[in-house]
């Protein structure tokens, strides 16, 4: 517009633009001298309430929270719960304003239960905030994609990080398989044992193989009690939710559709599924209907059963040789047979809108998301749900007793295999519903069909379909 501009407007421009430099420096120097130390200042001498999962995990954050409490002079106050009780405490809390806990570990299920209700904090209302933010953490880039999607988010928004990274998988005991055992395999079913099973009927007809009795000969010794060839939960718990659902998924089907419609009654695979949990029961141990992942853990570890389903937060425990001398480098790990679709599996670190301390929460679950923590929980139990430390050559070190986990999430995920479930707001009611059918299913009151149907029916009258 002007032809001419003064040299002293020129000057003025220039130094203006040298100080928009060292503005611009000052900014991205400060960005960079971030600390926990300082950022936590301002909560000096808070308590901070939580709660887990009494798994490996957990175990190991209990540890690691009193280094964090060195750091910056909050206390975690952690407590051990099952996941089960976790949801209904956080629901209880939350509805009589309890305002009791700061953060909580929510099962995936309800990942778009709890922020459709409006009970919990965005993650963007403390990653928007620069002197809460470490730059060196990247929420949803750091996590496994699948996993983040899975666990953490609910109509495109943040609401949560993984509190781990829990690959579901199953495993069998491979001290158990000898020559002979083979030879007699295939002289019953007329086809090679199966190392590891691929199809769902090879898993129970090894299953039934290896259901033996008090007296008869197991792997050349004489058994002093009888054996089981798996654990197959039927109790009305989370426990049978989630095992359905890996067989349900290796055959081709799903609870629900990615738009969230209720699909387990499109086509017959959800009957064939529940079909074979329930032929499982003739080969598992006698108490099937009060069983849940915790006595899938117990009977592998004491010896008494061939092959479970198991989880990536387990696996530390049964590798164990002074705890679980039977299982304890004597399992190999594989994944689910079929179309070996596995869910992405993960809990969620969630930040009610009730908690007192919301922000110094926060920095706690971020700063258990750092690499650093990540890499130093992995003795300790811990399952990490960052990429680059699943991939670490560490984790595949021949002394590495976990090794074969890492191996089955990295193999999952190059090959496109995780699931991310979607998250509709109605879980929390589908949970019941589920949980309550497959139960009565397992206890013989209704055949397989019937179930089916009963939870489709009643999945869609919850969600106003």
């Amino acid at each position: 517009m002007f032809k001419f501009i003064s040299e002293k407007m020129i000057h003025i421009v220039a130094a203006s633009a040298f100080s928009l430099v060292i503005a611009a420096t000052t900014t991205s120097n400060t960005a960079h001298a971030w600390t926990l130390e300082e950022a936590a200042k301002p909560y000096a001498g808070t308590e901070l309430r939580g709660i887990c999962d009494g798994y490996a995990p957990c175990l190991a954050y209990i540890e690691l929270a009193k280094k964090f409490q060195e750091l910056t002079d909050i206390k975690i106050n952690l407590e051990v719960a099952d996941l089960e009780a976790i949801q209904t405490q956080f629901l209880t809390d939350v509805i009589t304003e309890g305002e009791y806990y700061d953060f909580v570990e929510v099962i995936s299920f309800s990942s778009g239960v709890f922020p459709a209700q409006g009970f919990v904090h965005p993650y963007s209302d403390f990653t928007e905030n620069a002197e809460l933010r470490d730059p060196s953490v990247d929420m949803p880039n750091d996590v496994v994609p699948a996993l983040f999607k899975l666990s953490s988010q609910y109509e495109g928004v943040q609401y949560s990080v993984p509190t781990k990274y829990v690959l579901p998988y199953m495993v069998y005991r491979h001290d158990l398989v000898t020559e002979e055992e083979q030879t007699n395999f295939k002289a019953k079913f007329g086809y090679d044992m199966p190392l590891p099973p691929t199809e769902w009927q090879q898993v129970r007809d090894m299953s039934e193989f290896y259901t033996r009795k008090k007296g008869e000969t197991l792997a050349g010794k004489v058994l002093e009690r009888n054996f089981y060839g798996t654990v197959v939960p039927f109790k009305r718990h989370l426990t049978v939710l989630y095992d359905f659902e890996r067989v349900l998924l290796g055959m081709g089907g799903a609870y629900v559709n990615e738009d969230g419609t209720v699909a387990i009654d499109q086509g017959d695979v959800a009957v064939q599924a529940l079909e074979f949990m329930l032929s499982l029961r003739e080969y598992s141990i006698p108490g099937y209907m009060e069983a849940t992942w915790d006595e899938q853990y117990a009977e592998m570890c004491n010896g008494s059963v061939f092959t479970i389903f198991t989880w990536g937060d387990t696996t530390p425990f049964l590798e164990i040789p002074a705890d679980c001398a039977s299982s304890a480098g004597n399992m190999t790990y594989y994944v689910h047979p079929g179309t070996h679709l596995t869910p992405a599996e993960g809990q969620g670190w969630f930040i009610p809108k009730s908690a007192k301390n919301a922000e110094a929460a926060f920095l706690f679950i971020q700063w258990l998301q750092t690499k650093e923590i990540q890499v130093e929980s992995m003795p300790m139990g811990g399952n990490p749900s960052r990429s680059d430390v699943i991939r670490m050559a560490e984790w595949q070190a021949d002394d590495w007793p976990n090794r074969q986990r890492e191996q089955l999430e990295i193999w999952l995920e190059d090959n496109n295999l995780l699931y991310s479930r979607p998250n509709p707001p109605h879980w929390l009611a589908w949970n019941e519903i589920i949980k309550e059918e497959l139960s009565a299913a397992g206890a013989g009151n209704q055949d397989a069909a019937t179930t089916i149907q009963n939870i489709a029916a009643r999945m869609r009258e919850a969600a106003g379909e």
